[in-house]
């Protein structure tokens, strides 16, 4: 295994930091393993070697592989099921009683593998097959892996995950003939679209969005990024609209960007002008 000088390992957590946002300082051992192998088969000795690489790389994908290794992509189906409670409960009649949005946007950022993404569909989808009146909605969802959303769009997922789907969705799922996988139907994937984004970037042109789904994505950044982040999270938010965030991730209730409405739940005031 290549070991990193503390130079180098400097190096590469400011530039990780720069880029992402994301904090290595306290992962140097998650760092040298999950390199390691990707730089030993590409014959690069050292980081000072690799971000050299990296910074003539004019595809990007050198940078894209450094990225996948150093992120962490778990995810699941319906993963923190109250606040998808929260949103059939509370957010949809408020949505059904409006009748002012043309298209209703939601945005989950960090999306991963996509399960997050088609959990929210599904959820739309079998809202309206129960009687509920919505608008034309539109999914995005955006990760910095470009492995993970090879297999968002895909949507196609190991068998097991079953599991976690409610009975009443298993409609918008086929498993497939080897029983080892299935995927998910077309009305569910229609409304779902993917995009390789940096969060802290701002090339996020789809917005601004009514819903917002950042969950478990700032743990993994330090102050300045998560600040500069939250701030990013506000503009691109209409007013009234709602920001969901990791349980560990909570906000003051009395924040003065988000409105605390409900465990890692928050809303932008109605009356802003944006």
């Amino acid at each position: 295994m290549i070991r990193f000088t503390d130079r180098e390992f400097e190096m590469l957590t400011e530039y990780v930091r720069s880029q992402t946002g994301i904090d290595l300082s306290k992962k140097r051992v998650l760092a040298e393993c999950r390199l390691s192998g990707e730089m030993e088969k590409r014959g690069i000795p050292s980081v000072t070697e690799l971000l050299k690489q990296v910074e003539r790389d004019k595809t990007k994908n050198l940078q894209a592989m450094v990225f996948n290794c150093l992120t962490t992509n778990y995810t699941f189906f319906l993963r923190e099921p109250k606040h998808f409670e929260f949103l059939e409960k509370v957010i949809l009649p408020e949505l059904m009683e409006s009748q002012r949005i043309l298209t209703y946007k939601i945005w989950s950022a960090g999306c991963s593998s996509g399960e997050e993404c088609y959990t929210l569909s599904m959820l739309l989808e079998d809202y309206q097959l129960r009687g509920g009146v919505l608008p034309a909605y539109r999914i995005w969802g955006t990760d910095i892996a470009e492995p993970e959303l090879q297999r968002a769009r895909e949507a196609r997922y190991p068998i097991w995950e079953l599991e976690q789907i409610p009975s009443g969705w298993l409609r918008f799922c086929r498993e497939e003939k080897d029983g080892r996988f299935f995927t998910l139907t077309p009305n569910i994937r229609n409304h779902v679209g993917f995009q390789r984004a940096n969060l802290l970037d701002g090339r996020i042109s789809q917005g601004p969005f009514d819903l917002i789904f950042c969950r478990n994505v700032m743990i993994y950044f330090d102050d300045e990024s998560r600040k500069k982040l939250l701030n990013r999270l506000y503009r691109l938010l209409k007013p009234g609209g709602y920001l969901f965030l990791g349980h560990t991730e909570l906000l003051t209730k009395n924040h003065v960007q988000f409105q605390y409405v409900y465990p890692a739940v928050y809303r932008k005031a109605v009356e802003e002008t944006g």
